[in-house]
């Protein structure tokens, strides 16, 4: 049986992401793979932004072939997905699975490493974040490389580029996984009021739900009112679409509120002036609850 040389060469500090050309993803890859791979000092390249030039094949080949490690997205079973995992394979690359939907996942593949995470789950993004840094470090860890298949032999001499901490340009926008369960406190005129914000992003918008009590004559009022908004760039707004009394105690009654917020640099406060329908302005400040969950990664520990 013939033998099949591939000459690797020099490994950049790269990291090839192969994940379906599709909008649903793209929040998926700008909160949570980007950063993850950005902190192991690798440079994420994502491999559906290369089919809008000529010669694909080859372009995807060589990004494969210069990649240190690839993630793939198995997300609904797409079949240049798949085409470009089994090219990697060949190649003798580590690659890192990920899927929302575990029958997505086929046999042949159950047995290596890949993390499973649920949408559902409101501090998911967080979670898949970890655990990718977490894959990611353990197998840069990794020096040699060997192909899967038969007949096929990787050689040549491996030599590793010095990994750099990625820099960014003035024009690069600032992207935040706002997710999760937030507590702050809003201030109207000479009242105080503590809130909880459970809020999900889906792309650049905003839902979600928050809990708002206060003491008025001695008696506690807890409202909870259904919110929607929009993220744009580092600010964001949110509105309140609708309420109800949890406990009413002397409150005449409640007008939803509108936020015009900043978020902070490091992604965990946002703060702004609030306002309602009533012209009542005010401000209000949230900070992201830490987080006490981590899921792990399933099938094969690193």
């Amino acid at each position: 049986m013939p033998k099949v040389e591939i000459e690797l060469g020099t490994l950049t500090n790269t990291c090839f992401i192969i994940m379906p050309f599709n909008p649903t993803f793209q929040s998926e890859y700008e909160s949570i793979i980007r950063p993850a791979v950005e902190a192991v000092k690798l440079t994420p390249i994502r491999a559906d932004e290369i089919y809008s030039r000529p010669r694909v094949t080859a372009d995807i080949w060589k990004g494969l072939r210069s990649a240190r490690i690839v993630i793939a997205e198995l997300t609904g079973k797409n079949t240049n997905v798949f085409y470009e995992v089994g090219l990697a394979h060949s190649l003798g690359k580590p690659v890192i699975i990920i899927t929302r939907n575990q029958d997505d996942v086929p046999f042949d593949l159950k047995a290596l490493r890949y993390v499973y995470y649920d949408i559902d789950d409101p501090f998911w993004g967080e979670n898949l974040k970890k655990a990718l840094i977490r894959m990611l470090e353990n197998v840069l860890k990794e020096k040699e490389y060997g192909t899967v298949f038969k007949g096929i032999t990787v050689s040549g001499k491996i030599q590793y580029e010095k990994r750099k901490s990625p820099k960014k340009t003035k024009a690069e926008k600032p992207y935040y996984h706002l997710t999760g369960i937030w507590q702050g406190e809003m201030k109207v005129r000479q009242q105080t009021y503590n809130c909880n914000l459970h809020l999900v992003q889906t792309d650049g918008k905003l839902s979600g739900t928050m809990t708002i009590s206060w003491t008025d004559e001695e008696e506690l009022s807890v409202v909870q009112e259904a919110m929607v908004g929009e993220i744009m760039e580092d600010s964001l707004s949110l509105r309140g679409v609708s309420y109800s009394y949890l406990q009413q105690g002397a409150s005449p009654g409640y007008n939803p509120d509108v936020f015009m917020l900043k978020v902070a640099s490091d992604g965990n406060e946002i703060s702004g002036p609030c306002d309602d329908t009533k012209g009542r302005k005010g401000t209000v400040k949230f900070w992201k609850r830490a987080l006490k969950r981590n899921k792990a990664e399933h099938r094969k520990p690193i």
